[in-house]
């Protein structure tokens, strides 16, 4: 099916909830109210937070929220703007505009988190279990524990500032260089021009040499920009590398699996569990180039249609798949996931300057979430939009929760989004009797797998080694090239061939240039998910509340306490290891279907 003929085209979102546009006069108010505000809370609070009562500080905290909220709004609507046109300079102007502001104001409540850090035991013990501070209670514990990694708080706002034209600039060109890219390719006898998400989706096209011409083209642009993608990443590691030796953290991972609550052991062992399994990727493979009847199965293969699976889906037919699925599973999940197609929250068509990918972006509790997508109806995209509707229903879930408290930890927000995923599976594979379709089913849901598993605790232990490197000196594109491969060769053996070009996938995958080490919240969220969804099929009706209750947390408490409502065991590797013997039972399954 072609892009322009899915439906997807007219499906907008409408912004109007959080301003009118880019010339509401409302954002100028909101910036302006926002300094003022912080300035009024700095005259009242700074150096006093030791003398405070538990209830005072709970004001404090209420008054920080008061602040945030409506800053929140307006970033989250620059960003979904720029989002949908990364190329229209009046958005870029308010973008910078935004975070310049929003950066000062941030920098006067910096000494709220240092001043509570650096209290006496004696003074915060009258903090600890006061009923006052119930709601805020867990991000208390959490800032106190952490305080030995801030810095005082010249230097931290020195760090906010010097961000704007540094880390957040390189970015910033990263992401614009990158939307930019243009493909003339020639599909059909036709030379047509193509973003980088249309080229991408050609890796599902029938035809090999479509896939391989395709993936080629498309790495080949990543290369001839090497020297200003190569600079970025060295520069973007290195600022990184160097704040983390300030802050006193043992490893680069580090940062975020403190801002997790998780410890490097932990995800040590899930990267090694994972890692374990990779010989799960490799018998898949080998399946799969025989059911593709293909001698010599390369990267750009990976994702191939089945021969008798060539099916496209119209926007409103995956509307009526994805809310079937819900509906099968939950009346209140379809109820929410409804309420996004009903309310407009939903931007949809592939556009020439709109990124590429797929998010779901929540700012406040009080306020429904929005979802992006690029939707060129490939059974992929019906997948991704109930992933991204699970995030959804996952941020409404959590609305009763303070802002503070709203936004899930990385790691857990990817829970309801993969497993909306396995229940539109399971709600799919129920229905169908074809054979041949199950076996599209089996190797559609194995390849997400792997793609959000197995791929991202890839490009995790590249990380690891890549930072690891630049910070040891300056690493060179083929440096680098040189330590994907390997990564690559690892994860998939002798089950497909290597061709030079995907040497340079590093380059293309935007999360470790913009949030470094956070692709490893997908293969958390993900092995979390398998189980669960096991313990639902086992438990039935009564795993719901339960598993409500869970996504109905937000990050009011840690990572450990949330999974324990649903029996989860996240310290222990057998835990994860239960969880890749699911994906095992999906490889049998797909087995013996041959």
């Amino acid at each position: 099916m072609n892009t322009q003929t899915t439906g997807a085209e007219k499906v907008r979102w409408d912004l109007s909830e959080l301003f009118s546009g880019l010339d509401d006069p409302k954002i100028n108010d909101v910036l302006e109210a926002g300094r003022l505000a912080a300035e009024r809370f700095v005259a009242k609070y700074k150096g006093q937070l030791a003398g405070l009562s538990p209830e005072a500080l709970a004001g404090a905290y209420e008054a920080l929220e008061s602040i945030s909220a409506p800053l929140y709004r307006l970033s989250q609507f620059i960003n979904l703007e720029y989002a949908v046109n990364t190329a229209d300079d009046k958005i870029k102007a308010l973008l910078a505009k935004i975070e310049v502001s929003s950066s000062t104001t941030s920098n006067l409540l910096v000494f709220f988190t240092l001043e509570l850090g650096a209290l006496s035991d004696e003074a915060f013990s009258k903090f600890e279990g006061a009923e006052a501070l119930a709601p805020f209670s867990y991000k208390l514990a959490k800032q106190r524990k952490n305080a030995r990694y801030n810095l005082s708080e010249k230097e931290e706002q020195i760090i906010n500032l010097k961000d704007l034209n540094g880390s957040n600039a390189h970015q910033k060109l990263y992401n614009e260089l990158t939307a930019s890219f243009s493909f003339k390719f020639e599909l059909d006898g036709e030379i047509q021009t193509l973003n980088g998400g249309q080229l991408r989706a050609l890796r599902q096209h029938p035809d090999a040499d479509v896939r391989q011409r395709a993936m080629k083209l498309f790495f080949s642009r990543y290369e001839e920009n090497a020297l200003v993608i190569n600079h970025l990443y060295n520069s973007l590691v290195k600022d990184f590398g160097v704040e983390i030796g300030l802050r006193g953290y043992k490893n680069p991972i580090s940062t975020m699996n403190t801002a997790n609550d998780l410890s490097d052991e932990a995800i040590q062992a899930l990267n090694d569990v994972t890692t374990e399994s990779y010989s799960l990727v490799n018998r898949y493979y080998k399946l799969k180039a025989e059911m593709l009847d293909l001698e010599k199965m390369t990267l750009a293969d990976i994702y191939a249609p089945l021969p008798q699976a060539s099916k496209a889906y119209s926007f409103d037919e995956a509307k009526k798949l994805v809310l079937e699925g819900f509906k099968s599973f939950d009346e209140e999940f379809y109820d929410l996931a409804r309420s996004m197609f009903e309310k407009n929250r939903i931007d949809a068509p592939v556009e020439p300057a709109k990124r590429g990918g797929a998010f779901c972006a929540s700012s406040t509790p009080d306020l429904k979430p929005y979802v992006f997508l690029n939707y060129t109806g490939k059974v992929r995209d019906v997948s991704t939009m109930a992933h991204e509707l699970g995030h959804a229903i996952h941020a409404m879930l959590a609305c009763d929760q303070k802002l503070i408290n709203y936004h899930s930890i990385l790691p857990l927000a990817e829970t309801a989004s993969i497993f909306s995923e396995m229940v539109l599976t399971d709600s799919l594979l129920k229905k169908e009797t074809d054979v041949e379709v199950k076996k599209s089913m089996l190797t559609g849901k194995l390849e997400d797998i792997f793609a959000s598993s197995h791929r991202q605790n890839m490009f995790s232990s590249f990380e690891i080694a890549s930072h690891a490197a630049i910070n040891g000196s300056l690493q060179s594109p083929q440096d680098l090239c040189n330590i994907y491969e390997h990564e690559l060769k690892k994860m998939f053996g002798d089950s497909v061939a290597f061709t030079p070009e995907y040497a340079w996938e590093w380059s293309s995958i935007p999360h470790i240039f913009n949030v470094p080490f956070y692709v490893y919240a997908y293969n958390f969220g993900n092995l979390l998910v398998f189980a669960l969804y096991q313990q639902y099929l086992e438990e039935g009706e009564s795993f719901k509340p339960k598993y409500k209750q869970f996504l109905s947390l937000g990050s009011s408490a840690s990572p450990g306490e949330i999974t324990a409502i649903v029996g989860a065991d996240i310290n222990h590797p057998d835990f994860w290891r239960k969880s890749l013997r699911y994906i095992e039972t999906l490889v049998d399954q797909l087995e013996a279907l041959l």
